[in-house]
């Protein structure tokens, strides 16, 4: 056996083991060599050591001064990657993340590994949660079985992969805390923010999550039903508790008039709105791109980060994408352009069309006021302030003008989109 199959499995703590489990261990440790199908036992280990009750969840948000972002290095990245997937690493990457650590891997192909027997050229994303979401283990169960479904509907996504104990994520202790640990196969692909950008795209950006909302009215996970947190929309209102991390008096006199604008005309008729599971941060860091085959324009390919879907509301899921992309844009007609594209898979009723611009607002303030908290906590993390500017110049000129002509400034740049000849 692999000596690094050893190493994996000493992790387990043999006083906890059960009786007819350690016999096994002690022989695997001793040099006697078991057939790899004998490692599916370790299951059993899993079961009796790892799992937690699930009644240990709690439903909580994120606190002021409460920091939850993962201390792991790429040394221990390497070591979890290894001990958990049999990855021997060959190189290895830390990607931009809001609180969780993410570490890109690529593994030896050269050296077989018992528990992926089938490489993945791309390479794997080792991620490493932050310790709020990691108390979620009925919700990290949802996420994973909600990428495996838009996997089965052909939705190109990240795709979760199996432990040692044929499970897609376990809990560490990593330094003093806890924290939930997975991989996921990457996914090749250009981000929507690299590449240059087009009216289509931003078209295409409105109709993939239109049909990304209608594959998950299929789809259904019971951690969904009591899931918060606050990056869902109707959580905005709790934003007033941090705002002493906005310094400039003017910016946080908009955010608090967003704040009674939306909790007046949309939280108030709440129950008016259509509902389901959404992306809920459909943004130019999460779309993926591909070329087009012939050409020099791109086209949305795929989604990745599904850490905030959640059950909310259609128009949220809407406000969200045109929010990240009038950010890119720094325009703010593009986001009549993601209604062209949304609205050609998804009716938008009329009452959705009306609270559109405060719902817009709403997440530009979650952004810009979480964002900037984070990185009072974080002061080295400088992809935490990558909305700030272009984000506080967008609020600012949308919350200026008038709601129907922002109504009707959408509805022109939608209509004029839509009829012209080419796309």
């Amino acid at each position: 056996m692999d000596p690094r199959e050893v190493e994996m499995i000493s992790i387990v703590n043999m006083q906890e083991v059960p009786e007819e489990i350690k016999k096994e261990i002690q022989d695997i440790e001793s040099g006697v060599k078991l057939p790899p199908s004998e490692l599916k036992k370790l299951k059993i280990i899993e079961d009796a050591v790892v799992q937690e009750p699930e009644d240990e969840e709690v439903d909580e948000l994120l606190q002021p001064g409460k920091k939850i972002k993962p201390d792991v290095t790429e040394s221990e990245a390497i070591k979890l990657a290894e001990r958990l997937y049999g990855i021997v690493t060959k190189d290895i990457v830390e990607l931009n993340s809001y609180d969780d650590r993410n570490f890109l891997i690529h593994s030896d192909r050269n050296i077989k590994n018992p528990i992926i027997p089938n490489y993945w050229e791309p390479g794997y994303v080792l991620k490493v949660q932050n310790t709020l979401d990691s108390k979620k283990k009925s919700f990290v169960d949802g996420q994973t079985q909600l990428m495996l479904f838009l996997s089965q509907q052909n939705i190109k996504c990240t795709k979760p992969v199996m432990n040692i104990f044929g499970k897609h994520f376990s809990t560490e202790k990593i330094g003093e805390s806890s924290h939930v640990v997975r991989l996921l196969e990457y996914q090749p692909g250009t981000v929507f923010a690299a590449v240059p950008q087009t009216n289509n795209m931003y078209y295409q950006v409105g109709q993939f999550v239109a049909r990304l909302d209608n594959a998950l009215k299929y789809f259904q996970h019971d951690a969904y039903k009591r899931h918060r947190s606050m990056w869902m929309l109707d959580s905005v209102p709790k934003l007033s508790d941090f705002l002493s991390a906005v310094k400039d008096e003017e910016k946080r006199g908009i955010v608090e008039d967003v704040l009674v604008a939306f909790e007046k005309n949309v939280l108030a008729n709440i129950d008016t709105f259509a509902k389901g599971i959404i992306h809920g941060d459909f943004n130019e860091q999460n779309i993926l791109v591909s070329k087009i085959s012939g050409g020099d324009g791109y086209k949305v390919s795929g989604v990745i980060d599904f850490g905030d879907t959640c059950l909310s509301y259609y128009v949220f899921e809407l406000a969200i994408a045109m929010a990240y992309m009038m950010i890119q844009s720094r325009e703010l007609s593009t986001g009549g352009l993601v209604i062209a594209g949304y609205g050609m898979i998804r009716n938008i009723p009329d009452h959705e069309r009306k609270v559109l611009k405060v719902c817009v607002a709403a997440r530009l303030c979650q952004s810009l006021v979480l964002g900037a908290y984070s990185h009072s906590l974080d002061p080295e993390n400088s992809y935490l302030l990558t909305t700030q500017e272009p984000g506080w110049d967008l609020l600012q000129r949308l919350w200026a003008e008038p709601d129907n002509k922002i109504e009707e400034l959408w509805t022109k740049t939608a209509d004029g989109y839509l009829t012209q000849s080419t796309k």
